[in-house]
């Protein structure tokens, strides 16, 4: 009974529960034994990882021997946990798997429990056996568990992570070296294998050439010919990059290298790599690029440079004087990369001057302004600058401008020097032209400052003459004040500009400033958008042109309405209207295109307004000089009258020559009549001999009082001041030679003269009506210009004389032109297949042939 009751459990039970413990244990010691071996892996790890990525065979070794034995007493340390480690007791098995299935009770420790008594009663037995029963019964879902040691709290920073970063890393990176490498002596006590060469060698173009880069190694260069040369342009950067040599050698051998110069080697530079040279040089001529291993040729290319050619830069026309008097220089600016500024310099053509003369102590320097590049990216082709250069002291004399041009590698091309006049400003008030002149005595000549004040008080000993009020006397008399006061050239040349004011204030009045202001604006704004000023820059400037074209129109305005209809030249009907709006609407535009980015477009509007202002300032009715209107128009219609009448006078001389003629060749046939015979025959229209001496007498006479009426004009005209008129003198010298001819009966040579009194006639009075109405003043001054045809070409009648050049004779070209559309329209008009409008509108074309 008591064997019974003590007997152990069955053997499956005994099996399993042994089993669940043994598991548990051994989870339990897991626990212990994880958290230090996890915190020892990391660090074994890291050093692992390290060494891979090469850390040990970069250090030095008195650098890596203390790292590793760093690595080693950290793992060391680290470890001391687990010396304390036991194997866990029967009891803490038991527990963890009660623990881990569930059980309540402790059944485990209940099968293992025996009965105190050795004597029992058989209730007492059958209540132990019942309990067991019930023990073992619920042993059936009996589990040990997994293990759960939580070895991250011990890593709070997660160096787990990047341990296994570097390890997964550096088990590619050191592929064949993995064992090599973890030791810090290894990679230095053993040969490292030598990293294989490789080159990377490219050429990259100047920036403004807009090409792409060129390069020597890699896959592109494959395709490649090697064979011919690497065409490149002038200023390339040559760059190599060598990794695994350090004892690569880049060197340039050019063609006198080859003949025995000197090669040259580029200096080597640390790359960007370790153990990489970088090598860079600036192409300037074609050369051999080669590039040596301990003095074996590795690789070899051929560089052939394109010259950078200097720009050039020419006029293609003569400047050409505006209507403003400003001057339009056109010129073709070339080349191969485009051009960054150019400009224009214009010096003077000064006479000899003898050595005993003084020298003069100019004020001004010669003018030079920049130029307008041509549209375009490259800025390469024809271009247009429009100048005002009328205030400029070198104006109306001879001088040279030079064109200089710069491109982005800072060559120079330069212009033939050009001769030309400089225009200058026309003054019709004699005040402001006094003024005009001693301002350029003054600024080409500092020591005539003593006579530029005696002719001021010349001019100011009578100031009522000059009919220009208070202001200009006040002016006059403030500037000569700052001339007597002036003693250094600084002070002379402000007195330069101001004398210029003065001079433009007595012409126009306010007009001048406010077009000077205007030409300013322009200017501004225009280099602003040539150099790629910022948008809000742009905007200002655009608003300052704004307003000073404002003030612009309400000036000439208000000039306009000041002078008289009889003091202005006439306006040209066939002129464009334009209206301030439509100038706004321009700017408007400049300002649109200059924020929108694009700015060659906005110049190029900006030109074209420029334009339009300079034929506004030039269409403007223009004031006559004073005093010089009515005797010009006096001048031009006795002019007209004289044409005429020499024309009467060679009608008539031919009609005598011709009866002469006949006389005379009857005269030599002997084919004589008798008196009643010439009777009758000047019955029939043919003159006597004392007819035709009296009418030769007659001719004589009038072709004398001709000469002296056009004397007495030339006499009038130089009283007026009028500039001397080449043509109407030869037209005198002409008609004398005709009235000595009729005296001495050579009708056929007065002919002749008396046509080439005619033609000067014509010419004089042609270059009367120019100088009066402004020569370059538009179609408006032009006689035979399209005011002065209808729409069918046809000369209109005017008010003005009559030169005799209105009508043209055709010739032959003509006539054979005339004949040619004639039968066109005779062959149309006879096709009975064209429709009836179109044959009725021959017929009636042809209705008059």
């Amino acid at each position: 009974m008591n064997e019974a009751r003590n007997a152990p459990a069955d053997d499956t039970t005994t099996h399993r529960i042994a089993w669940a413990v043994a598991r548990a244990r051994a989870a339990l010691w897991w626990e212990r034994v994880w958290p230090p071996l996890h915190n020892v892996a990391i660090v074994v790890a890291l050093y692992v990882g390290l060494g891979w990525v090469g850390l040990w065979s970069f250090l030095p070794v008195w650098l890596s021997l203390p790292a590793t034995l760093a690595f080693i007493a950290a793992a060391v340390w680290l470890a001391r946990p687990m010396a304390r480690v036991r194997w866990p007791a029967r009891a803490e098995g038991l527990s963890r798997v009660e623990r881990a299935s569930g059980l309540s009770h402790h059944p485990l420790t209940a099968l293992d429990d025996r009965l105190f008594s050795t004597e029992a009663t058989p209730e007492t037995q059958a209540l132990w056996q019942l309990h067991r029963r019930r023990a073992r019964a619920a042993l059936a879902g009996l589990r040990a568990g997994l293990p759960e040691p939580q070895a991250f709290r011990g890593d709070p920073w997660g160096l787990r992570a990047v341990a296994a970063m570097l390890l997964l890393v550096g088990f590619f990176v050191a592929e064949g070296e993995r064992w090599q490498r973890l030791s810090p002596l290894g990679m230095a006590g053993a040969a490292v294998p030598a990293v294989p060469l490789r080159i990377d060698a490219w050429i990259t173009p100047p920036a403004y050439t807009g090409r792409a880069p060129v390069f020597l190694t890699g896959a592109t260069a494959s395709l490649r010919d090697r064979t011919g040369a690497i065409s490149v342009p002038e200023g390339s950067e040559l760059t190599v990059r060598a990794l695994g040599a350090p004892d690569v050698e880049v060197a340039l051998v050019t063609a006198a290298a080859v003949a025995g110069g000197a090669r040259s080697a580029l200096a080597a530079e640390p790359g960007d790599a370790a153990g990489a040279l970088r090598f860079a040089e600036r192409l300037e001529a074609s050369a051999d690029l080669e590039i040596r291993d301990g003095g074996k040729v590795v690789e070899t290319w051929q560089i052939a440079v394109e010259p950078d050619e200097a720009p050039t830069i020419r006029l293609l026309n003569d400047p050409e004087e505006q209507l403003s008097g400003a001057v339009k220089f056109t010129y073709l600016a070339e080349d191969d990369n485009g051009i960054v500024a150019a400009d224009a310099e214009i010096s003077p053509v000064r006479p000899r001057v003898p050595d005993s003369t003084t020298r003069p102590r100019p004020l001004v320097e010669a003018p030079a302004f920049p130029l307008s590049l041509p549209a375009g990216e490259r800025h390469s082709g024809t271009g247009e600058t429009i100048r005002d250069l009328t205030s400029h002291p070198f104006a109306g004399s001879e001088v040279e401008i030079l064109l200089n041009a710069r491109d982005h590698a800072g060559q120079t091309g330069q212009s033939p020097p050009h001769r030309f006049t400089l225009p200058q400003r026309r003054f019709a008030k004699p005040l402001a032209r006094a003024v005009v002149e001693q301002r350029r005595n003054l600024a080409l000549d500092a020591n005539a400052q003593v006579r530029v004040v005696d002719a001021f008080d010349a001019l100011m000993l009578a100031p009522e003459v000059f009919d220009d009020g208070a202001k200009t006397y006040l002016g006059m008399k403030f500037v000569r004040g700052l001339l007597v006061r002036a003693r250094t050239d600084d002070s002379l040349r402000e007195l330069v500009d101001l004398m210029w004011e003065l001079a433009l204030t007595i012409e126009d009045g306010d007009l001048s400033v406010a077009e000077k202001a205007l030409r300013d604006a322009q200017e501004a704004l225009r280099k602003a958008l040539e150099e790629g000023a910022p948008e809000e820059e742009i905007a200002r400037l655009t608003q300052e042109l704004r307003e000073a074209l404002k003030d612009y129109l309400q000036a000439l305005a208000e000039q306009m309405r000041q002078q008289s209809p009889q003091a202005m030249q006439p306006m040209d009907p066939n002129a464009r209207t334009m209206r301030p709006q439509d100038l706004q609407n321009m700017l408007d535009k400049i300002e649109e295109l200059a924020r929108t980015g694009s700015r060659d477009a906005a110049r190029e509007l900006l030109a074209q307004m420029q334009q339009m202002l300079e034929n506004l300032q030039a269409g403007r009715p223009q004031r006559m000089p004073e005093g010089m209107s009515q005797e010009m128009m006096e001048a031009l219609n006795q002019l007209g009258e004289m044409i005429q009448r020499q024309q009467q006078l060679m009608d008539e001389t031919s009609r005598a020559d011709r009866q002469n003629g006949e006389r005379e060749g009857e005269q030599r046939l002997g084919q004589g009549q008798d008196g009643e015979d010439q009777a009758q025959q000047g019955g029939d229209g043919q003159m006597s001999p004392e007819e035709l001496a009296e009418a030769l007498k007659q001719l004589q006479q009038g072709q004398g009082e001709l000469g002296e009426q056009l004397q007495k004009l030339l006499d009038q005209m130089a009283q007026n001041g009028m500039t001397q008129n080449e043509p109407l003198g030869r037209a005198g010298e002409e008609m004398g030679n005709a009235r000595d001819s009729l005296g001495k009966g050579q009708t056929g040579e007065a002919v002749g003269q008396q046509g080439n009194a005619l033609d000067a006639l014509r010419q004089g009075a042609q270059g009367l009506a120019e100088q009066m109405l402004g020569q370059g003043q538009g179609m408006a001054g032009r006689p035979g210009g399209p005011r002065d045809e209808d729409p069918l070409g046809r000369p209109r009648r005017t008010d003005g004389p009559d030169f005799g050049d209105r009508v043209k004779v055709p010739d032959e070209i003509d006539v054979q032109r005339a004949r040619r559309i004639l039968e066109e329209l005779r062959r149309r008009f006879s096709d009975p297949g064209r429709p009836p409008l179109e044959l009725d509108y021959l017929e009636r074309l042809l209705r008059r042939y």
